[in-house]
């Protein structure tokens, strides 16, 4: 009767230790070391209603939130759309946001007119994002077509270019377990009024009477790639610009495969561990007795 006791007290003990060490908790990683390359950017800080231009706003605190509470955002390159087409084709200078996320270095940046002509996929990135942009948005059907060229170039020759180059970064967060990266940018919910100014007048009803959703472009570098990254669809942040009462009510979540950082055991699963160590070797001692 005494040994099955103990062989019970034991048992009991070991599933324990068992479902300390299975009940570790899973975080996500935000990122750290932050800093601002370049001189053409500007904070924005949050109230959790509106968002605000705050130079002295903490970066930890602007980038500190989630799908669910974007907060406050980082805007590079804040002054593209006062350029013009030429101004734009020569200026060089790069904006970005610097940091460490899951011990790797990662690099946010604006856009250049150089990015807008890389080849991506075959195409000029312009041309890829803004047929992405028709498709998503019910006008699949332009792609390709005398319509939808005079759209584009519209776009171009008019600055849409320029008014997709300022990423506002609201936040960056990493999956412990998977790896996958969620950068937040905040923009528009509904983008028509950034379009409706750079395509012809006689095309305007294409677009007027819907809600077009569109984020800005960001430049990733990230684990030796660079990759460029935006979406067509748009969450309520529940947040708006002061400055203008509608910016910054859109949330636009784009996803990066990341690599998992290496997991540190928490201290009760060490214990876990240890506790489990010891019941072994009296599992031992009470079959030597």
């Amino acid at each position: 009767m005494a040994g099955t006791v103990k062989k019970f007290m034991l048992s009991t003990s070991l599933a324990a230790g068992m479902i300390t060490i299975s009940g570790t908790s899973v975080l996500a990683a935000s990122l750290t070391n932050v800093t601002v390359a370049g001189s053409d950017y500007s904070l924005y800080d949050s109230n959790g209603t509106s968002t605000f231009i705050q130079p002295s706003a903490k970066l930890s605190t602007i980038l500190g939130g989630n799908s669910s509470s974007p907060g406050g955002n980082v805007e590079l390159f804040s002054s593209s759309e006062r350029l013009s087409n030429g101004e734009f084709a020569q200026y060089a200078g790069v904006s970005s946001l610097t940091g460490t996320i899951g011990g790797k270095d990662i690099i946010l940046s604006s856009l250049t007119a150089a990015d807008w002509d890389s080849k991506v996929g075959g195409v000029t990135l312009a041309k890829r994002w803004f047929n992405e942009a028709l498709s998503a948005n019910g006008l699949g059907s332009l792609v390709g077509t005398r319509e939808g060229g005079t759209l584009y170039n519209s776009f171009i020759v008019n600055g849409g270019r320029q008014r997709f180059s300022d990423p506002n970064i609201s936040y960056l967060n990493q999956d412990d377990i998977t790896g996958e990266i969620k950068i937040g940018l905040a923009g528009h919910y509904d983008a028509k009024s950034l379009l409706l100014g750079v395509i012809p007048a006689s095309l305007e009803s294409l677009i007027s009477n819907t809600t077009v959703q569109a984020s800005e472009i960001v430049k990733v570098t990230y684990n030796g790639e660079t990759h460029y990254l935006y979406n067509f669809r748009a969450t309520n942040s529940g947040l708006f610009a002061l400055d203008d009462g509608f910016s910054h009510n859109g949330n636009y979540e784009l996803l990066l495969a990341g690599v998992p950082p290496a997991r540190v055991p928490e201290p009760c699963a060490i214990l876990s561990l240890i506790g489990l160590g010891g019941l072994l070797a009296t599992k031992r001692t009470m079959k030597n007795v």
